[in-house]
Protein backbone atom coordinates (compact mmCIF):
# COMPACT_ATOMS: atom_id res chain seq x y z
CA UNK A 1 0.00 0.00 0.00
CA UNK A 2 1.18 3.24 -0.70
CA UNK A 3 1.05 5.66 1.72
CA UNK A 4 2.16 8.88 0.44
CA UNK A 5 -0.76 8.15 -2.45
CA UNK A 6 -3.14 7.57 0.05
CA UNK A 7 -1.94 10.49 1.86
CA UNK A 8 -2.54 13.00 -1.25
CA UNK A 9 -6.12 11.06 -1.85
CA UNK A 10 -7.49 11.92 1.41
CA UNK A 11 -5.99 15.65 1.30
CA UNK A 12 -7.72 15.85 -1.86
CA UNK A 13 -10.94 15.19 -0.74
CA UNK A 14 -11.68 16.24 2.54
CA UNK A 15 -8.67 18.71 3.17
CA UNK A 16 -6.82 16.90 6.00
CA UNK A 17 -3.57 16.00 5.15
CA UNK A 18 -2.29 12.87 6.64
CA UNK A 19 0.95 11.55 7.03
CA UNK A 20 2.31 8.35 6.56
CA UNK A 21 2.88 7.64 10.51
CA UNK A 22 -1.00 8.73 11.29
CA UNK A 23 -2.59 6.11 12.93
CA UNK A 24 -6.07 6.07 10.80
CA UNK A 25 -3.18 3.70 8.25
CA UNK A 26 -3.81 1.29 11.23
CA UNK A 27 -7.24 1.36 11.06
CA UNK A 28 -6.70 0.37 7.40
CA UNK A 29 -4.42 -2.20 7.62
CA UNK A 30 -7.11 -3.64 10.26
CA UNK A 31 -10.09 -3.10 8.29
CA UNK A 32 -8.13 -4.69 5.52
CA UNK A 33 -7.33 -7.66 7.22
CA UNK A 34 -10.62 -7.95 8.99
CA UNK A 35 -12.52 -7.75 5.19
CA UNK A 36 -9.84 -10.95 3.93
CA UNK A 37 -10.64 -12.77 7.16
CA UNK A 38 -14.64 -12.92 6.04
CA UNK A 39 -13.79 -12.95 2.32
CA UNK A 40 -12.21 -15.87 3.50
CA UNK A 41 -14.52 -17.37 5.38
CA UNK A 42 -17.45 -16.62 2.45
CA UNK A 43 -14.97 -17.83 -0.02
CA UNK A 44 -14.77 -21.59 2.55
CA UNK A 45 -18.47 -21.62 3.07
CA UNK A 46 -19.57 -21.08 -0.73
CA UNK A 47 -17.09 -23.81 -1.58
CA UNK A 48 -18.51 -26.07 0.81
CA UNK A 49 -21.53 -25.18 -1.21
CA UNK A 50 -20.42 -26.31 -4.82
CA UNK A 51 -18.52 -29.14 -3.27
CA UNK A 52 -22.46 -30.90 -2.41
CA UNK A 53 -23.83 -29.26 -5.51
CA UNK A 54 -23.05 -32.16 -7.48
CA UNK A 55 -24.15 -34.80 -4.97
CA UNK A 56 -27.33 -32.50 -4.84
CA UNK A 57 -28.01 -32.63 -8.58
CA UNK A 58 -27.36 -36.63 -8.77
CA UNK A 59 -29.58 -37.02 -6.22
CA UNK A 60 -32.22 -34.78 -8.37
CA UNK A 61 -31.84 -36.41 -11.30
CA UNK A 62 -32.11 -39.88 -10.44
CA UNK A 63 -35.08 -38.93 -8.63
CA UNK A 64 -36.68 -37.57 -11.64
CA UNK A 65 -35.63 -40.87 -14.22
CA UNK A 66 -37.24 -42.29 -11.44
CA UNK A 67 -40.93 -40.97 -11.80
CA UNK A 68 -40.20 -40.35 -15.35
CA UNK A 69 -39.67 -44.61 -15.40
CA UNK A 70 -42.45 -44.90 -13.48
CA UNK A 71 -45.15 -42.76 -15.67
CA UNK A 72 -43.42 -44.39 -18.78
CA UNK A 73 -44.37 -47.81 -17.76
CA UNK A 74 -48.21 -46.71 -16.22
CA UNK A 75 -48.63 -45.58 -19.77
CA UNK A 76 -47.26 -48.72 -21.63
CA UNK A 77 -49.70 -50.13 -19.48
CA UNK A 78 -52.85 -48.46 -20.34
CA UNK A 79 -52.25 -48.43 -23.67
CA UNK A 80 -51.94 -51.98 -23.55
CA UNK A 81 -55.09 -52.82 -21.64
CA UNK A 82 -56.98 -50.02 -23.95
CA UNK A 83 -55.73 -52.52 -26.94
CA UNK A 84 -56.58 -55.51 -25.34
CA UNK A 85 -59.97 -54.12 -25.15
CA UNK A 86 -59.91 -52.79 -28.95
CA UNK A 87 -58.91 -56.55 -29.92
CA UNK A 88 -61.54 -58.17 -27.63
CA UNK A 89 -64.27 -55.64 -29.71
CA UNK A 90 -62.85 -56.35 -32.94
CA UNK A 91 -62.57 -60.65 -32.15
CA UNK A 92 -66.42 -60.21 -31.27
CA UNK A 93 -67.60 -57.92 -34.28
CA UNK A 94 -65.67 -60.04 -36.56
CA UNK A 95 -67.47 -63.48 -34.90
CA UNK A 96 -70.84 -61.59 -35.65
CA UNK A 97 -70.00 -61.29 -39.19
CA UNK A 98 -68.88 -65.00 -39.76
CA UNK A 99 -72.34 -65.88 -38.03
CA UNK A 100 -73.99 -64.29 -39.83
CA UNK A 101 -72.40 -65.03 -43.01
CA UNK A 102 -72.41 -68.68 -41.91
CA UNK A 103 -76.70 -68.46 -41.19
CA UNK A 104 -76.79 -66.88 -45.08
CA UNK A 105 -75.06 -69.33 -46.97
CA UNK A 106 -76.49 -72.26 -44.89
CA UNK A 107 -79.92 -70.90 -46.16
CA UNK A 108 -78.43 -70.70 -50.20
CA UNK A 109 -77.07 -74.05 -49.79
CA UNK A 110 -80.24 -75.24 -48.03
CA UNK A 111 -81.91 -74.48 -51.08
CA UNK A 112 -79.50 -75.85 -53.16
CA UNK A 113 -79.69 -78.89 -51.91
CA UNK A 114 -83.30 -79.45 -52.24
CA UNK A 115 -83.21 -78.52 -55.35
CA UNK A 116 -81.43 -81.18 -56.18
CA UNK A 117 -83.05 -83.77 -54.00
CA UNK A 118 -85.92 -82.78 -56.09
CA UNK A 119 -84.21 -82.98 -59.51
CA UNK A 120 -83.18 -86.76 -58.14
CA UNK A 121 -86.29 -87.60 -57.75
CA UNK A 122 -87.73 -87.10 -60.70
CA UNK A 123 -84.91 -88.87 -62.68
CA UNK A 124 -86.57 -92.31 -64.11
CA UNK A 125 -85.95 -95.52 -62.35
CA UNK A 126 -83.23 -96.92 -64.30
CA UNK A 127 -80.59 -94.39 -64.18
CA UNK A 128 -82.14 -93.21 -61.07
CA UNK A 129 -79.43 -94.55 -58.44
CA UNK A 130 -76.62 -93.79 -61.03
CA UNK A 131 -77.62 -89.87 -61.24
CA UNK A 132 -78.33 -89.67 -57.69
CA UNK A 133 -74.93 -90.51 -56.72
CA UNK A 134 -73.74 -88.19 -59.24
CA UNK A 135 -75.80 -85.35 -57.65
CA UNK A 136 -74.96 -85.92 -54.35
CA UNK A 137 -71.11 -85.83 -54.85
CA UNK A 138 -71.66 -82.75 -57.16
CA UNK A 139 -74.06 -81.33 -54.36
CA UNK A 140 -70.85 -82.24 -51.70
CA UNK A 141 -68.48 -80.52 -53.75
CA UNK A 142 -70.94 -77.64 -54.82
CA UNK A 143 -71.33 -77.29 -50.63
CA UNK A 144 -67.38 -77.38 -49.98
CA UNK A 145 -66.23 -74.94 -52.49
CA UNK A 146 -69.02 -72.28 -51.59
CA UNK A 147 -67.86 -73.09 -47.77
CA UNK A 148 -64.45 -72.76 -48.34
CA UNK A 149 -64.45 -70.02 -50.72
CA UNK A 150 -66.79 -68.12 -47.97
CA UNK A 151 -64.53 -68.63 -45.53
CA UNK A 152 -61.34 -67.45 -47.25
CA UNK A 153 -63.32 -64.23 -48.23
CA UNK A 154 -63.98 -63.22 -44.74
CA UNK A 155 -61.73 -60.88 -43.07
CA UNK A 156 -59.98 -62.26 -40.64
CA UNK A 157 -60.85 -65.65 -40.38
CA UNK A 158 -57.23 -66.96 -41.26
CA UNK A 159 -56.39 -66.36 -38.07
CA UNK A 160 -59.66 -67.29 -36.31
CA UNK A 161 -59.05 -70.93 -37.90
CA UNK A 162 -55.18 -71.11 -36.86
CA UNK A 163 -56.30 -69.93 -33.09
CA UNK A 164 -59.52 -72.75 -33.29
CA UNK A 165 -56.94 -75.09 -34.41
CA UNK A 166 -54.21 -74.32 -31.73
CA UNK A 167 -56.75 -74.59 -29.18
Amino acid sequence: MDKSRLSLAVYKRTGFALDPGDPAFALIELNRLVLEELLEEAVGRLAQQLNALPDRIQSSSTAVASELASQGVQRVVEMLIESRRTIASDAEQAQQRIAEQAEKMGKVLAGQVAAVVRAAQTVSRGGAARVRWLLAGATIGVVSCTGGFMAGQLPGTHNLFQQSAGR
